[in-house]
C-alpha cells in the first residue's frame, strides 16, 4: 500500500513538472510570446526594443496599445514583415503623434534593410503615451536678415531699417547676426557691406546653407522661410 502511493506520488509530481515548466520558463525568460525579429521589422525598433510591444522591457506577457495593434495585422508567430503605411498612420498610444511619427517614418514606407530613418535619439515609443522630444531648432543661414533665401545688399539695408526706422524686425534675429557676436547693432550692416564689397570675411556657419549656430542657449529664431 505504501509502495503504491509513492508510485503515485512520484507520478502526480512528474505529471505537475511537466505542466509547471513552461510556466516557469516564461517566469523566467518573458519570451513566450516575443519574436525577437519583430524589433527589427520597424523603423528604430531597436531603440526600444521589445518595449514598443510589450510592458515588459524584456518582451512576453501583457502588450502595449501598439503591440495589440501589431498582433492585428501580423499573422501569428510570422517574422514577415508587417511595417506599412496603415500601421504607421495610428496614434496607438493616443498621445496626438502617430506611430510612424514617433519611430520617425510617418508615411511607413521604411523596409527592413534600408537605413534607419532619422535621428534615433527623437524616438518615442509608440506603445507608451509619452512627452515629444524637443523640437528642433529653427534652421537658418547668417547674414540672411530679411530671409530672402540670398545674402546680398537688401540684408544689410534690412538691418539698418530695423534699427534706425522702426521697421520690420528681422522674424530670426540670429540670421541677422551677421557677425556672429551675439548682437544686433550697426555692426552687422556694415559686416554684410564689407563681405559683399570690400573683400571681407563671409559670415561664420550657418553659411551659405541652412542650419544652426549649435548654440541653443543663445540661439533666438522664431521663424526663417527661406530654410522651410
Amino acid at each position: 500500500m505504501l509502495e503504491r502511493t509513492e508510485q503515485g506520488f512520484r507520478g502526480a509530481s512528474l505529471v505537475l513538472g511537466m505542466a509547471v515548466a513552461p510556466w516557469v520558463f516564461v517566469f523566467f525568460t518573458g519570451s513566450l510570446d516575443a519574436r525577437s525579429c519583430r524589433p527589427n521589422l520597424i523603423p528604430n525598433g531597436g531603440v526600444n526594443r521589445c518595449a514598443n510591444c510589450h510592458v515588459n522591457p524584456r518582451g512576453g506577457g501583457r502588450r502595449t496599445s501598439f503591440g495589440q495593434d501589431v498582433r492585428d495585422v501580423v499573422n501569428g508567430s510570422s517574422c514577415a514583415e508587417f511595417w506599412e503605411a496603415e500601421l504607421a498612420a495610428l496614434d496607438s498610444d493616443g498621445d496626438g503623434r502617430t506611430n510612424g511619427e514617433e519611430l520617425l517614418d510617418p508615411l511607413g514606407r521604411w523596409e527592413r534593410g534600408e537605413p534607419q530613418p532619422g535621428d534615433d535619439s527623437r524616438v518615442t515609443n509608440p506603445g507608451v503615451e509619452d512627452d515629444p522630444p524637443p523640437p528642433l531648432p529653427t534652421e537658418f543661414v547668417r547674414g540672411d536678415s530679411n530671409s530672402s533665401g540670398a545674402v546680398d545688399l537688401s540684408d544689410g539695408v534690412f538691418t539698418l531699417g530695423f534699427l534706425f526706422r522702426s521697421e520690420r524686425a528681422p522674424s530670426c534675429l540670429e540670421s541677422a547676426d551677421a557677425n556672429g557676436d551675439g548682437a544686433l547693432d550697426i555692426s552687422d550692416a556694415v559686416f554684410i557691406f564689407l563681405y559683399l564689397f570690400a573683400g571681407g570675411n563671409e559670415p561664420a556657419a550657418p553659411f551659405p546653407g541652412c542650419g544652426n549656430s549649435g548654440n541653443a542657449d543663445r540661439e533666438d529664431c522664431e521663424e526663417f522661410g527661406a530654410c522651410g
